[in-house]
């Protein structure tokens, strides 16, 4: 009895050495499992959420084009509203396109409403709220890969460039800081802007007239690697589109974006993300049997 009283005892003033390795062993690899199952979650959803912003970002661009691509503007034989393109392939999947075309776009005081007004008083615009000169709603539209200004230059310089991006051909550095840029000027011909931004990468301000040209360039893509587009003549496809008497029955615009350090890993399927998006022409199928000297088609649904 007393023998037992004695262990009872000694077991009572605490837990040996063994013990208490063998527990904080547990712990530890309790712990351990705990943060590595954490972590793996925490890259799951962050990888997840970053994705969904690609995905965001590219349909939120893809939509931008693929109305403006749905208001164009074709009249058989006005070269001053024909498509001009540029296929500039980098490597294998990664392209630099360039697409040009005139379309019908939203301008912000309306100039047709400003012209009734200035013609019926009874219909008024609030100067106040809509200043500036007008603009016509009629434009040349050009999407293009550049470099992002905004992430190089800061300040000052940044915004005397309005936003605006230096035009990557083939021959240009592929990891570079780009975006997908929307060009928009008031200037039709395709030599006025469109000629100088291909040949010099630069922009006039005054035509040849000496009068000013409204030019607005907005990045409406960041972190993109490729910008690819095709054309369907109803039979087969170009990289390409050389022909000014027609137009294309359908466009199709591919856009590639990375993720974070994308720019670094961007051959790699992980870290980028391809989306797409089909526009039909329908204006395009009679385009060619328009009698000259009528007014231009009408757009999808139209």
């Amino acid at each position: 009895m007393r023998a037992h009283i004695s262990r009872l005892a000694l077991h009572a003033h605490g837990v040996t050495l063994l013990e208490l390795l063998v527990a904080v062993s547990i712990l530890v690899i309790i712990g351990g499992a705990s943060y590595t199952a954490f972590n793996a979650a925490l890259n799951v959803y962050q990888k997840s959420e970053s994705r969904i912003v690609m995905i965001q970002k590219c349909r939120i661009a893809l939509e931008r084009v693929a109305t403006d691509l749905s208001n164009l503007q074709a009249i058989q034989g006005d070269e001053s509203l024909v498509i001009v393109s540029q296929d500039n392939p980098i490597q294998e999947g990664i392209d630099r396109d360039l697409i040009s075309f005139v379309t019908l776009i939203h301008t912000d005081p309306d100039p047709f409403l400003a012209e009734l007004n200035a013609a019926n008083q009874t219909v008024l615009i609030d100067e106040t709220e809509n200043p500036g000169e007008l603009v016509s709603d009629i434009q040349r539209i050009a999407y293009y890969i550049g470099s992002d200004v905004a992430q190089q230059l800061g300040g000052e310089q940044a915004e005397e460039r309005d936003g605006g991006g230096e035009l990557l051909t083939a021959d240009s550095e592929v990891d570079r800081g780009l975006a997908l840029f929307r060009l928009s000027t008031t200037a039709l011909d395709v030599e006025t802007v469109i000629q100088p931004l291909l040949e010099s990468e630069t922009l006039p301000t005054e035509d040849e007239a000496g009068n000013p040209i409204h030019i607005n360039i907005v990045p409406i893509l960041d972190q993109i690697t490729s910008f690819n587009v095709k054309y369907y003549d109803g039979e087969e496809w170009y990289e390409s589109w050389e022909d000014t008497e027609m137009i294309p029955k359908s466009v199709v615009v591919w856009v590639t974006v990375a993720g974070e350090n994308g720019q670094q890993r961007q051959n790699t399927s992980t870290t980028t993300l391809t989306q797409s998006t089909m526009v039909y022409l329908p204006m395009s199928a009679n385009f060619s049997e328009q009698p000259p000297g009528e007014g231009a088609a009408a757009g999808p649904g139209g």
